[in-house]
């Protein structure tokens, strides 16, 4: 049976992929969209959801999980669900992650049971895309690994996400592992030997992971049994440019000593541009402390070579991610861009090894981040995945479909 080219194709079903949908309906845009045809496709089985899913607080408040969805949308019903309510019982705080995960699953849920109502829209779960093509058509073929076609396209979008980046060091476990609760015996052994366990970087993950250290095997912990490697000014969230700039720097590694850098959030005047970035609440409260000496279960080391991680016990490492990879392929089989993380421009756009946007190719979320980030008033902030919730690369992209 021969395909129809659909309008779109979504190589992904992530935080970030939901944008796409979510964008469109903002717009008023998504009928037409699902009616030309919008494919998704997702490694993971239907009903299979992870992200988010961190036994931790957010460094946001639970009302921004919510902002992205329209009240008068194809999509409302989703603000509707228990899952929702959860959220706006205090929209102004910050709420555990599990319950931000919920609703997102809730909303990728929502989001596959309304395709079905149109005939050229479709989700596909538990389907590997190999590589997409171009042909010279302009058109594209995502395919499997023996080469067939899954899905055909006059556009598409690569969300295919990142995974943490993790030392190649035997001993070595990922925040996000941790998070999961999936090491909590290796953690509750090292906390009792009183052995050094050491986490590498400053990020909210990491602060995070050394608050669920704390929380959970503090009365075994001793002083100093924490150690926290960063490479630079570790970066503390705030709302506004103007208080950011109160605070030391804005937007760069770098501030005044003893109070981290602070991320510059919002474009000039006082605009909150990005609410996802830099240490927030508990993460904050815990970085502070460890600063200030408060906290002596755990010490920070501003240079990597204070002391070799790689000789821990336990290291946990909170490094960032590493985008997965889908090769794109021109009419003749060869790479448009060098393997790897493919960058986009402000529009969202895919470049080539040229630097040149490949047309109706797209990226967003982990893995695709614009030049120009948050201070140039361009696009998300570098490896922002969470697109249902701020940014305006979703937006960019369905207004190019």
């Amino acid at each position: 049976m021969q395909l129809r080219a659909a309008r779109l194709q979504v190589v992904g079903f992530g935080p970030a992929a939901l944008g796409i949908p979510i964008a469109a309906d903002r717009a008023g845009l998504l009928d037409d969209l699902m009616r030309e045809g919008c494919v998704f496709i997702d490694r993971r089985a239907r009903g299979e959801w992870r992200s988010l899913d961190y036994d931790i607080r957010s460094n946001s408040v639970a009302g921004d999980f919510l902002e992205g969805l329209s009240p008068d949308g194809r999509l409302r019903t989703v603000l509707r669900s228990p899952e929702a309510r959860a959220l706006q019982e205090a929209p102004d705080q910050p709420v555990a992650l599990r319950v931000a995960a919920r609703f997102l699953a809730r909303t990728a849920r929502e989001i596959a049971d309304y395709t079905v109502r149109f005939d050229g829209a479709h989700t596909h779960f538990s389907t590997v895309v190999d590589h997409l093509r171009r042909d010279a058509d302009g058109l594209f073929h995502s395919r499997d690994a023996r080469g067939r076609t899954l899905a055909l396209s006059r556009s598409a979008v690569i969300a295919v996400g990142a995974r943490p980046r993790a030392d190649a060091a035997p001993r070595t476990v990922t925040s996000e592992a941790v998070l999961r609760r999936e090491c909590d015996a290796r953690c509750e052994a090292a906390a009792a030997a009183g052995v050094t366990i050491d986490v590498l970087g400053g990020s909210h993950s990491a602060f995070s992971t050394v608050g669920l250290l704390l929380r959970e095997w503090g009365h075994l912990l001793r002083p100093g049994q924490i150690r926290v490697h960063t490479r630079s000014e570790v970066l503390v969230y705030r709302p506004q440019v103007r208080a950011a700039a109160a605070d030391g720097r804005t937007g760069a590694a770098g501030g005044t000593p003893g109070t981290g850098a602070a991320l510059a959030t919002a474009a000039p005047g006082t605009r909150p541009l990005h609410r996802f970035a830099g240490l927030r609440g508990e993460s904050e409260a815990l970085y502070r402390a460890v600063r200030c000496g408060a906290e002596p279960r755990v010490r920070l080391l501003r240079h990597p070579e204070e002391a070799d991680p790689a000789a821990s016990p336990l290291t946990i490492a909170a490094t960032g991610y590493r985008a997965r990879r889908l090769p794109v392929l021109d009419a003749c089989g060869e790479p448009l861009f060098p393997p790897g993380e493919a960058a986009v421009d402000d529009e969202g756009r895919v470049l080539d090894r040229r630097g040149r946007p490949v047309p109706g190719l797209f990226g967003i979320g982990l893995g695709h981040c614009s030049p120009a980030g948050p201070e140039g008033g361009g696009g998300d902030y570098p490896m922002a995945a969470v697109n249902i919730f701020h940014g305006r690369t979703a937006d960019r992209i369905t207004a190019q479909l």
